[in-house]
């Protein structure tokens, strides 16, 4: 997600077209580049989200973890050279952030003129022998104010993990619908399941955790932005995720396909927002539809019932034997 992409006329921004995922191997290594226009006299670091470990600034190292490098310079097309050693594994996604499906087009003109302006460099987290738990979130922020970030998406796949697949589902259904100002939640589930024969029938034990992201018009839904009523509950298990994403106050501009991703996999949810007029005209038919049902209940001819004659039987013989 990118959170404040412009700086002010004239200063810092974030080039137009970034990697923001990459998928590598334990053991290989990895580097995260992050694209930055006009930097001039401010200074870009780089964060681990998952526990707010600073990692470089200004293209010093802030860790003593000896695996972690970072290296500056201008920028060129490396599009050829970040993708995986092995040749023709066609496997590998590329992690080109290429979703223009998602990206509104006025936010896609932008990006096209963000590409032509000004010096561009590149700011490069590089980390070595590559483990399952370097995978997550690293944070590129530039020292503005306020602060500007753009996030990266690292997957660190061991050789277990190479032998399961990953299957990826909604949960509730693939359309969800809301009303304008209320709440709506959606839900995916992420799971291993054993690769089609030849293959091995059984999973591989050891498989690194599953760490589902969200996904709408373009951008990765981070919690930490500042818009109120977003929250994430995240369940995981051997082999297994699941995560459920709370909006607590629906708006137009939430309304669409949102993505359950897990590394290179995901699946779609559409989501639908009414409006609050609808919304209460429909709770009123529904009113009106059961007082009528109410009303010919109790309106039905009284000779129908099939208990009438034996209580008028009763009440005479009462009258009959009543003393005068």
């Amino acid at each position: 997600m990118i959170a404040g992409v412009c700086g002010g006329a004239g200063g810092p921004q974030f080039g137009g077209r970034q990697r923001t995922a990459e998928r590598a191997r334990a053991g290989a290594a990895a580097a995260l580049r992050c694209r930055v226009l006009r930097l001039a006299d401010r200074a870009v670091s780089w964060i681990r989200s998952s526990d707010l470990q600073i990692l470089t600034h200004a293209g010093t190292v802030f860790t003593a973890d000896s695996r972690v490098s970072a290296i500056t310079g201008e920028a060129a097309d490396d599009r050829t050279d970040d993708g995986p050693d092995d040749e023709g594994d066609d496997s590998w996604d590329d992690g080109w952030d290429d979703e223009s499906d998602d990206v509104p087009d006025d936010q896609q003109a932008d990006s096209d003129v963000i590409v032509e302006k000004g010096v561009e460099t590149v700011h490069t987290l590089r980390i070595e022998r590559l483990r399952p738990s370097d995978s997550g979130r690293y944070e590129c922020q530039i020292n503005t104010e306020p602060k500007m970030s753009l996030f990266f998406n690292l997957t660190v796949e061991d050789s277990a993990a190479a032998a399961a697949e990953v299957e990826v589902r909604a949960l509730g259904g693939r359309v969800v619908r809301g009303v304008a100002g209320r709440a709506a939640a959606l839900a995916c589930e992420a799971r291993y399941v054993p690769p089609a024969p030849p293959a091995p029938t059984a999973l591989p034990p050891n498989l690194p955790p599953l760490r589902i992201h969200w996904r709408h018009a373009g951008h990765t839904v981070d919690t930490q932005s500042g818009e109120g009523g977003v929250s994430l509950e995240s369940e995981r298990w051997a082999g297994g995720a699941r995560s459920r994403l709370t909006l607590g106050a629906l708006a137009r501009r939430h309304a669409g396909r949102w993505r359950c991703v897990v590394g290179a996999h995901s699946a779609t949810l559409t989501l639908q927002v009414l409006p609050a007029a609808d919304s209460d005209m429909e709770a009123m038919q529904r009113d009106q539809a059961v007082a009528r049902v109410s009303s010919d209940a109790i309106s039905l001819p009284l000779q129908s019932h099939p208990l009438l004659p034996l209580l008028l039987g009763m009440l005479l013989a009462l009258h009959l034997c009543a003393p005068t």
